[in-house]
Order: C-alpha cells, then sequence, then structure tokens
C-alpha cells in the first residue's frame, strides 16, 4: 500500500511541484475567455481538470477550449451571462447533465466601465458593475451550492481586487464597492459552508497586465503617471496572469483545506494588511 502512496504522491509532484492533485476535478471558471480568466483555466486544464470555459463571445469561448485541447486537456465551453440567473441555472444544469458534478467553481467574470468620481457615476454604470463583479458571484454560488453540499467537498475561489481592499484611482468607487462586496460575501459564504467540507476563499490582484482590459486605460496614462504607480509597487512591475492562477490553484488544493474565508492579496506589496 505504502509503494502504491508514494508512487501516486511523485506523480503528483511531476504535475506541479506542489502535491496538487486535479486529474478530472470539473471546474468552472467564469470570464475565462481572455485575461486572468482564460489563464485560470489553461492551469487547471494542465494539471488534468476537465475545465468549463464561460464567456460572453462564442469565438472567443471556442478559442480558449480548441488550445485547451489542442494542450492535450479537456474542456467544455459555455456562453452565459453570468449575471442572468436563468442562464447561470442553465450553466450549471448543462455542466452536470454532461460532466457529472462540479468540484470547483471560480467567480472570475467582472470588469470596469473605467475610472470615475461618484459625482460623475450615473445608476446606470453604478448596476453593470455591481451586478458584473458581485451579483454574478452570488449567483454562480449559489447555482453550485446543493451539489457541493451533496458530495460533502468542494471548493468556491473569487476573484476580488486591490479596488476593494484599499482604493483605486484606475477603475472608480463602484467596482471598488463591488469588489469589496466579493471580499464580504466570501467571509459570509465560507462560514456557512465550512461544516460541508467547502472551502470558500478569495485572491485580491494588485495591477496585473492582463490584456486589453488593462491597456485602455494604463495606455492613457502619462509616462509620468505610469512610472509612478511602478514605483509605489515594492516588486517594481506589474503583476503577470499566471501569478493570479497559481493563487487560485493553491486555494483550489486539497492542500489549502484549512483556508477558510482568507482574501490572499497579490498585488507586489503595493497594499499591504
Amino acid at each position: 500500500m505504502w509503494a502504491c502512496l508514494l508512487w501516486i504522491a511523485s506523480k503528483r509532484v511531476k504535475k506541479g511541484g506542489f502535491l496538487m492533485a486535479f486529474d478530472g476535478k470539473i471546474v468552472i471558471v467564469t470570464g475565462s475567455s481572455s485575461g486572468i480568466g482564460k489563464e485560470i483555466a489553461l492551469e487547471f486544464a494542465s494539471k488534468g481538470s476537465i475545465v468549463v470555459v464561460n464567456g460572453r463571445n462564442k469565438t472567443s469561448v471556442d478559442s480558449v477550449v480548441n488550445e485547451i485541447v489542442q494542450n492535450g486537456g479537456s474542456a467544455l465551453g459555455i456562453v452565459a451571462d453570468v449575471t442572468k440567473k436563468l442562464e447561470v441555472v442553465n450553466l450549471v444544469s448543462v455542466v452536470v447533465g454532461k460532466l457529472g458534478t462540479v468540484d470547483v467553481l471560480v467567480n472570475n467574470a467582472g470588469g470596469g466601465s473605467g475610472s470615475k468620481t461618484v459625482e460623475d457615476l450615473d445608476e446606470k454604470d453604478w448596476d453593470e458593475v455591481i451586478d458584473r463583479n458581485l451579483k454574478s458571484v452570488f449567483l454562480c454560488s449559489q447555482a453550485v451550492l446543493k451539489i457541493l453540499k451533496r458530495q460533502k467537498s468542494g471548493r468556491i475561489i473569487n476573484i476580488a481586487s486591490q479596488a476593494g481592499r484599499a482604493l483605486t484611482i484606475l477603475a472608480g468607487p463602484h467596482y471598488a464597492s463591488a469588489k469589496a462586496g466579493v471580499v464580504a460575501f466570501t467571509k459570509q459564504l465560507a462560514n456557512e459552508l465550512a461544516i460541508d467540507g467547502i472551502t470558500v476563499n478569495t485572491v485580491a490582484p494588485g495591477i496585473v497586465n492582463s490584456g486589453p482590459r488593462l491597456e485602455g486605460v494604463w495606455n492613457s496614462f502619462s509616462e509620468e503617471k505610469r512610472n509612478k504607480f511602478i514605483e509605489d509597487i515594492p516588486v517594481k512591475r506589474l503583476g503577470v496572469n499566471g501569478e493570479i492562477a497559481a493563487a487560485v490553484l493553491f486555494l483550489a488544493s486539497q492542500e489549502a483545506s484549512y483556508i477558510v474565508g482568507a482574501c490572499i492579496d497579490v498585488n507586489g506589496g503595493r497594499w499591504m494588511l
């Protein structure tokens, strides 16, 4: 028996350095057709998970699915707007119907509508950003709860932001409020589910070079302003998608089973609790 266990452990180490085992795990990653979400999906797939790629654009979703399959992984693409309850319920229903269950949910979908002051914000901006970043986390989490409770295991990892932990001039008060709500919601849900063997945690990225979503705002700044941002980060650089994905995979692993309701700040030290 011990020889068998040692063989399994050696295989796990070769897969990733940690003893993180995701072979055959069903992982839903919302908003995974680009940016940080895409990187999270690719990393789970590379560790043996069957990844559910989600987004609102079919071409982008199919592109990520094809990339995973071409790299030897397994993926299912589902187009859905996760701010709408019926679409979320259908997404989870399709996953269970085709794959049998859900083991990990990564609530990554989100985004802002630009940097604005409270005075400049209108109700539409507020509602859209709150829905995209906070309501989606509630709807998707609620949709998988019965499944996770029934199997007495599971992981929910929510993507917040440094904006919700401190301040932001990149995305505005509506985005900061939504992401602060994600951190608070995580704690409430974690407290409810811990008894069922389900952990709920948050990753809060700092300024990450995640592609087009950042570039529009970042490139609008003067070189002096960009340099000031970099200077304020102790490691003197922006983050990259893979650094966020690594934190997510750790929280999804068995090794993180005693981490409950936590928020891991991945921001190069720009903000420290």
